[in-house]
Formats: structure tokens, sequence, C-alpha cells
């Protein structure tokens, strides 16, 4: 495989400058790994939110629109706050694993606002809040396994 240069030349690489670029993204990695890394209070917080969102439907009209809203708000800050401090946006996960984990988590808040719809239709809206509680602890764990999930394929290059 031919590369271009700068000076217009095309050469072969050798084994020692494609050993040295292999190792280059292999710290430029471990150095990215180490900046992203998502700081305790994220997940605690993101889970508060997803928390407000999946029991909303427990009281109602009017106090149900505010917690969608505050928890909405509340994961659009997280998500700022998190760019801020870390200086990166997060677009995609890192590898099949961090990705499975991220599918997941998607699927279980979505079937726990599910439950929380239909407890709140069949009168038994006082359980909603089980159904917020288990989606705050969803969030907060599954973010925490996420996390090392994608620090490790981010480390190892997937």
């Amino acid at each position: 495989m031919a590369s271009d240069f700068d000076d217009g030349t095309t050469a072969r690489p050798t084994d020692a400058a494609a050993r040295d670029a292999l190792s280059a993204l292999a710290a430029d990695r471990q150095v990215l790994a180490d900046r992203i890394r998502t700081p305790a209070w994220y997940y605690p917080l993101l889970g508060l939110a997803t928390a407000l969102i999946v029991g909303s439907p427990g009281p109602g009209a009017p106090v149900q629109f505010v917690m969608v809203a505050f928890g909405s708000i509340g994961i659009a800050f997280l998500s700022l706050a998190y760019q801020r401090i870390t200086g990166l946006t997060v677009t995609r996960t890192a590898g099949p694993r961090s990705l499975a984990i991220a599918i997941v988590l998607g699927i279980v808040v979505v079937l726990l606002l599910g439950v929380s719809f239909a407890l709140a239709a069949t009168g038994h809206a006082p359980w909603v809040a089980a159904s917020a509680a288990a989606a705050c602890a969803a969030m907060w764990g599954g973010g925490v396994l996420y996390d090392r999930a994608y620090d490790r394929e981010l480390r190892r290059g997937r």
C-alpha cells in the first residue's frame, strides 16, 4: 500500500514508521480515555432526570408536564456540563459492548415509561413511583456499566 507524502513522492512506509504511528495512536487513545471520563455526579443526576420523566404519569396532567420539562431540561444541562468539563462531545459508542448497553438502557427506560402509563391508566398511580425508582437505578447503574465498557473499548481501540 503506497502513501502520498507532502513532497509529492509516493513511498512505502517502513515497519518502524508504521509501529511509531500505531504507538502514537495508542497513546492518543489513552489520553482521550482519561479526558473523557464521566464525573461521579453525572449518572445519579441523569437517573433523577430519567425518574422525573418515567414517573410523570403518576400525578396527572399539570404536574406531569412540569416533571417532563424538568427532566428534559436536566438532561440537556447535564449534556452541556459534560461537554464543558471534558471539552468533548461524544456522538457514538466506542464499540459493540457499549452499544449493546446503551440499547438495553434505552429499551428498559421506554418499557418502564410504558409501565408507568399503564399503572396510571389502571388507577394504580401510587405505584408509578416504583417504576420511576427502577428507572433511576437502571440509568445510574447502567450508566456506570456503560462508562466502564466505553473506557475499555476506547483504550483497546474497540
